[in-house]
């Protein structure tokens, strides 16, 4: 009966050591992609962040026409478009 016992436990010891291995390997899974996640956020959260700074800055009318007259050569329909051109890089002699 003794051995009978010692065997039963041994076997259940046996299951519970197995469980915690598989339980602590999830855990480390997990924790793991907790971490990924969290690094995901922080990286949302910065480039939030910087697209509300920009948001920010284009709301103002002065920031806006000066980012429109750079990209887009936009002029007012009054002004007058003058290029220069360097010396050196003329094509005609």
């Amino acid at each position: 009966m003794k051995l009978f016992a010692v065997v039963i436990l041994s076997v259940l010891l046996l299951v519970l050591a197995a469980q915690i291995y598989t339980f602590t390997g999830r855990a480390r899974e997990a924790e793991q992609g907790f971490l990924d996640f969290k690094k995901k956020l922080d990286q949302a959260r910065a480039d939030q962040i910087e697209f509300q700074s920009e948001l920010d800055y284009y709301l103002n009318p002065v920031n806006l026409e000066k980012e429109l007259r750079a990209r887009f050569n936009y002029r007012a329909p009054d002004e007058k478009l003058i290029i220069l051109v360097p010396r050196g890089s003329s094509t005609s002699p």
